[in-house]
C-alpha cells in the first residue's frame, strides 16, 4: 500500500494554504507605507549630532593679546574641572573673542551646558567695558531656501521691506527661522571739538544728558481702590529728529542748547561701507532654515507660496527672488531612486521572462514597493528621515531585495515543472532553497548591523544607511518566504509551447549550463589551490593598489553644487572698503570666467549672482547656475577655472570655493591645529606649514587663521600730565570718547 505523503509544514505551508493572511500583511505593508511616506520628515541631510558649546566675548576696541589675557584665559581656567569636555579651543580677535568646546562623546550635552554656564557666571573679574559673555549650545540648522530682495533703490528703503518680509515669513505655521541679512540701524551724533570748547562742555556731559532725556523708567505702581495702578515714564527717543530736541545745557534764564545746535545727527546704518548686489542692483538677503525637527520640502513650499503671493503686493521696481532652493538636491535623488526603481523592475521583468515565466517575474516585481513601503512604514519609529543619506541607501540596496525572491521564485518552478503544480509542490520548492537563502540575507544584515552602534557627530550617516538597508532586507525575507510562495501556489502557469522563444533560449542556456560551464567548475575544483592563489594574488593587488593610492580613498563623496559660493575673510586690520574692493574683483573675474565660457562653448555657466559683505572684513559670492541638462561643463570644473583666474586679494586671509554639496559651508576637507607657548613660533611654523602645503600638488584653497600684525598707538602720560592733574583714567575715557563714540542702547 502506498504512503500518503506529509504535507509540508511550518510558516511558508501556513501562508500558502491561507493565502488570505498573506495578502492583508501585504496590503497592510502597503497602505501603511504610503500613509509614512506622506508625512514622513524630510530633510537635506540627517540630523547631526554636533557636541560643541560656544562661549563669545565682545570687547570693543580691545587688542588680540588683551581679549586672550583678560578674558579668554580666565574662561579656560573657570572651565577646567568640567567634566565630559573633550577639547577646548580658543580664538582672540581684535574687540572679539572665542572658546569652542567639544563635549566628550557620550556625555548629556544639556548636563555639560549647565556645568559651563555656572562656571561662567561665577566669573566676576572679567573687564567692566566687555559686553556680558554669551554661552550657547551649537544647533543643528539646515538652509531650505535663500532670498532676496532686489530692486533699483537704496539699501535704506530696502530694509523696511526686508523686515516686513521677515516678520511675515516668520508668521507662516512652517516657518520658525529666518535670517536677515542687513546693516544695522544707528543713530550717529558728531559733536565737533570747537562746539565742545565753545560752549565749555566734553563728550561725557553731552552723553549723560542723552542718557537722562532718552531713557524709560518704571517708578512702581499706585494702590487704588480701583486695583494697581503702574507708573511709567516713556521717553526713549528712536529717530534722529527725536534726538535733536534734546537740551544739552539749560541756561538761569530757561535758555536751552539743543543737540541739533552743537552736533550733526545722522540716522542711518552703521559706519562703514555696504555692498549687497543681485546681479548689479541693490539686495537685501534672507535665508529660511528648518530646524531638526522640521520637514525642508513643507518649509519650502510654504515659502515659494509666500514668494509668489508677495511679488503681487510689493511696490513696483521691487522684486522677491529665490536665490537658492537646497530641496532641489532632495528632490533631484527622490526622482532619481523612483528612476532606478522603474528601471530595475523593467530589467528584473524581461530577465525572469526570459529565464521563467512572465507571470512568475510579475510576482516577484511585487517584493520591491512591499519591501521599500515595508521600510518607509517603520523609518519614522526608529527616528530616519527621507534625505539624500536614506536615499543612496534605497538606491544601493535595490539590486540586493529581489536575490532573494528570485532564488525562491526560480526553486518553486524548477518543482513545478518537474512535479506539477499545487501548494504542496510550491512549498517543497520554497522550503529547499528557505534557508540558504534566509542566510544570505542574514549575513548581509550582520555586515550593516555593527553601523547602527556607532557614535560620533557623523552618527546619522552610517545609522541612516544601516537601518535602511536591514529594513528592506527584513521585509525582502517576509515578502519572498510568507509572501511570494502564497501568491505563486495559486497561481496558475501554462505549458509552454516547445517551438516558442523561450523554450528555445532555455534549452540553449541549459546546454551551456551542463557544458562549457560545468567543465571549467570541474577543472577549478580539481585545481582548487591554483584558484585560490589567483584570487589571493587578486586581493593582495587590490590591496596594494589603495595603499599605493593608485585608487583614491574619498570619506565622502562629491557631489557638484547647483549653487556654489565664493567666501572671503580679510585680516582683522582690513577695512571694509578693502573687503569691498576684493569682492568687486572677485566678481570682475566670475563674469570674465563666464564671458570666456559662452565663447567657447556658447552657452553660459551662470544665472544670476549674490554679493554682499559681512561686516568690515567678511563676504561672500552665491551663484547659482543654469540648469545641468545644458551646462556645457561640471560645476568642479568652473571652480577650477574660478580658482585659474583668481586675482590677488591684498589683505586676504582665507578664501573658500564650495563646489560640493557635501563639502560644508567653509568648504574645508582637512585641516591642522598646532600648539605653542609662544606666539612667534606658532606663527613661523604656520608658515613653513603654509609654505610645504602650497608646494603639494592638488591641494586648493589654504588657509590658515594667521593674521598679520595690527599696527597699534601705545598711550602713556608724560610728567607734565601729573601736574595738571591729570590721570590715566581720564585721558583713556576720553580717547575712548572720540574714536570708539559712546554707545547708548534703546
Amino acid at each position: 500500500m502506498n504512503e500518503v505523503p506529509t504535507p509540508p509544514r511550518g510558516l511558508i505551508a501556513y501562508f500558502a494554504h491561507n493565502p488570505v493572511a498573506a495578502n492583508l500583511i501585504m496590503i497592510f505593508v502597503l497602505i501603511m507605507g504610503i500613509a509614512s511616506y506622506f508625512f514622513i520628515q524630510r530633510q537635506m541631510f540627517p540630523n547631526i549630532e554636533i557636541n560643541y558649546i560656544h562661549i563669545t566675548a565682545d570687547y570693543p576696541g580691545a587688542s588680540p593679546q588683551e581679549v586672550e589675557e583678560s578674558i579668554l584665559v580666565k574662561v579656560e581656567e573657570a572651565i577646567k574641572d568640567v567634566t565630559g569636555i573633550e577639547s577646548v579651543v580658543s580664538t582672540a580677535r581684535r574687540g572679539f573673542g572665542r572658546v569652542e568646546i567639544e563635549v566628550d562623546v557620550g556625555e548629556d550635552l544639556n548636563i555639560v551646558l549647565d556645568r559651563v554656564n555656572q562656571k561662567v557666571d561665577a566669573l566676576s573679574n572679567l573687564p567692566a567695558s566687555m559686553e556680558p559673555l554669551n554661552v550657547s549650545q551649537v544647533e543643528f540648522r539646515q538652509t531650505v531656501i535663500r532670498m532676496a530682495v532686489v530692486g533699483d533703490k537704496p539699501l535704506t528703503e530696502l530694509k523696511p521691506v526686508a523686515q516686513d518680509i521677515e516678520d511675515e515669513l516668520l508668521q507662516l505655521d512652517d516657518v520658525t527661522l529666518v535670517a536677515l541679512s542687513a546693516p544695522n540701524y544707528e543713530i550717529a551724533i558728531e559733536v565737533p571739538p570747537r562746539q565742545l570748547r565753545k560752549y565749555d562742555l566734553t563728550l561725557g556731559q553731552v552723553s549723560d544728558a542723552i542718557a537722562r532725556y532718552s531713557a524709560n523708567f518704571s517708578a512702581g505702581e499706585v494702590r487704588t481702590d480701583s486695583g494697581m495702578i503702574a507708573i511709567r515714564v516713556e521717553n526713549q527717543r528712536y529717530r534722529g529728529d527725536e534726538f535733536r530736541q534734546i537740551p544739552i545745557k539749560i541756561g538761569p534764564n530757561g535758555s536751552r542748547l539743543l543737540l541739533q545746535d552743537i552736533a550733526t545727527i545722522k540716522d542711518g546704518f552703521t559706519e562703514g561701507e555696504r555692498y549687497f548686489k543681485y546681479s548689479g542692483q541693490n539686495a537685501i538677503f534672507l535665508s529660511v532654515n528648518a530646524t531638526a525637527s522640521q520637514n525642508m520640502v513643507t518649509v519650502a513650499s510654504a515659502v515659494k507660496d509666500y514668494i509668489q503671493t508677495k511679488n503681487n503686493t510689493l511696490p513696483a521696481g521691487l522684486a522677491l527672488k529665490s536665490v537658492v532652493d537646497m530641496t532641489h538636491y532632495l528632490n533631484a535623488r527622490l526622482d532619481m531612486m523612483l528612476k532606478n526603481l522603474l528601471q530595475g523592475a523593467v530589467l528584473v521583468a524581461l530577465l525572469l521572462t526570459l529565464f521563467l515565466r512572465f507571470k512568475l517575474a510579475m510576482w516577484v516585481l511585487v517584493g520591491l514597493p512591499v519591501c521599500f513601503l515595508g521600510a518607509v512604514m517603520l523609518m519614522p519609529v526608529i527616528g530616519v528621515s527621507i534625505n539624500i543619506v536614506s536615499l543612496f541607501a534605497f538606491i544601493m540596496v535595490l539590486g540586493i531585495v529581489v536575490d532573494d525572491a528570485i532564488v525562491i521564485g526560480e526553486s518553486v518552478y524548477t518543482e513545478i515543472e518537474h512535479k506539477g503544480g499545487g501548494v504542496n509542490n510550491v512549498v517543497a520548492g520554497a522550503q529547499r532553497v528557505a534557508t540558504p537563502a534566509t542566510f544570505g540575507v542574514l549575513t548581509t544584515i550582520a555586515v550593516f548591523a555593527p553601523f547602527l552602534m556607532s557614535s560620533g557627530p557623523e552618527r546619522a550617516f552610517f545609522f541612516g544607511i544601516a537601518a535602511i538597508v536591514i529594513l528592506c532586507l527584513v521585509f525582502s525575507l517576509i515578502e519572498s518566504k510568507l509572501i511570494l510562495p502564497a501568491h505563486l501556489a495559486h497561481t496558475h502557469f501554462s505549458t509552454p509551447k516547445p517551438d516558442s522563444l523561450r523554450q528555445r533560449f532555455n534549452r540553449r542556456f541549459q546546454q551551456f549550463i551542463h557544458g562549457p560551464y560545468r567543465r571549467v567548475v570541474t577543472r577549478a575544483t580539481h585545481w582548487r589551490w591554483s584558484v585560490l592563489s589567483v584570487f589571493i594574488a587578486l586581493l593582495a593587488i587590490s590591496i596594494a593598489l589603495v595603499v599605493a593610492s593608485h585608487v583614491r580613498m574619498v570619506p565622502t563623496p562629491k557631489v557638484p553644487h547647483d549653487f556654489p559660493n565664493i567666501r572671503l575673510e580679510m585680516n582683522n586690520n582690513a577695512s571694509s572698503e578693502q573687503t569691498i574692493a576684493a569682492l568687486k574683483a572677485i566678481e570682475r573675474m566670475v563674469y570674465d570666467v563666464d564671458n570666456n565660457t559662452q565663447a567657447e562653448t556658447g552657452q553660459a555657466m551662470i544665472k544670476e549672482t549674490l554679493v554682499f559683505n559681512e561686516g568690515r572684513t567678511a563676504g561672500q559670492l552665491v551663484i547659482p547656475l543654469v540648469d545641468d541638462a545644458v551646462r556645457p561643463f561640471t560645476t568642479f570644473e568652473l571652480s577650477r577655472r574660478w580658482r585659474a583666474a583668481m586675482p590677488d586679494i591684498p589683505g586676504g586671509k582665507k578664501l573658500t570655493i564650495q563646489d560640493d554639496v557635501n563639502g560644508g559651508e567653509q568648504g574645508d576637507e582637512f585641516g591642522y591645529l598646532l600648539f605653542s607657548p609662544d606666539i612667534d613660533t606658532l606663527n613661523a611654523a604656520g608658515r613653513a606649514l603654509m609654505s610645504r602645503l602650497n608646494q603639494q600638488p592638488g591641494l586648493f584653497d589654504i588657509s590658515s587663521s594667521m593674521d598679520s600684525g595690527s599696527q597699534e598707538i601705545l598711550i602713556s602720560l608724560t610728567p607734565v600730565a601729573h601736574d595738571l592733574g591729570l590721570d590715566l583714567t581720564t585721558i583713556a575715557q576720553q580717547v575712548v570718547a572720540v574714536f570708539m563714540a559712546v554707545k547708548h542702547s534703546d
